[in-house]
């Protein structure tokens, strides 16, 4: 049986034109699922005008299954696991803790967006999650370096918890606040070169507090 094509063509007529609308799952599949969940959490907060909302209604909205929720947030940073039971120095373990964490802001930009959007309800779930599967390993990785770094009788001793939210606040701030690069410093983008001098920034602001000096 010939095609629509065809038999427009053997009849003078101007074939019929293919659809060239993409399915919303094409389109979707076409970006990252991270930006496709930040605009529906955006969509839901506006048309609510309210900042509550679900891992299951975001994930219905932007038509992606909730467990991408899950990986995009608790599976992105590194767990450190592997890195606190390794045989190395402290301070190597904390030099490539900071390394990690600037890497991991540097490869996933919309990571801070997603999480700051997840936990705007201090009592929902998405904080809750958050602070379960990113914040407690994190601060549970960091507390057992900074044990063994006093052990060590390298590192003073320091509250984790303190320590947890100056480290984050300063590696996260620099992908955070890419509009004071833009518009303050004339830096158009974070490259890799920019990523490893901050990163090395903020190790050294952070040894020269930790370590133990001569005489103490």
């Amino acid at each position: 049986m010939p095609s629509q094509e065809v038999a427009a063509a053997d009849h003078g007529r101007t074939p019929p034109a293919r659809s060239r609308k993409r399915s919303t799952t094409s389109r979707r599949r076409g970006r990252h699922s991270g930006d496709v969940l930040l605009d529906a959490a955006s969509a839901l907060m506006i048309e609510r005008n309210s900042i509550t909302v679900t891992f299951a209604e975001i994930a219905a909205r932007a038509g992606l299954n909730s467990a991408l929720i899950e990986r995009d947030v608790g599976g992105t940073f590194p767990m450190l696991a592997e890195l606190v039971a390794a045989d190395l120095p402290a301070v190597r373990k904390l030099d490539l803790h900071i390394r990690a964490i600037t890497q991991t802001y540097f490869d996933h930009p919309y990571i801070n967006r997603l999480v700051a959007v997840l936990t705007q309800d201090v009592e929902g779930e998405g904080a809750r999650f958050v602070s379960e599967r990113v914040v407690r390993p994190l601060h549970e990785a960091q507390a057992a370096i900074l044990a063994q770094g006093q052990a060590e009788g390298v590192f003073r001793a320091v509250d984790p918890m303190l320590f947890y939210f100056s480290l984050i606040g300063a590696c996260d701030h620099l992908f955070q606040a890419r509009y004071a690069l833009k518009w303050a410093f004339a830096v158009g983008d974070i490259d890799g070169s920019l990523r490893r001098d901050y990163a090395q920034h903020v190790l050294g602001l952070l040894m020269g507090s930790l370590m133990v000096r001569p005489g103490e």
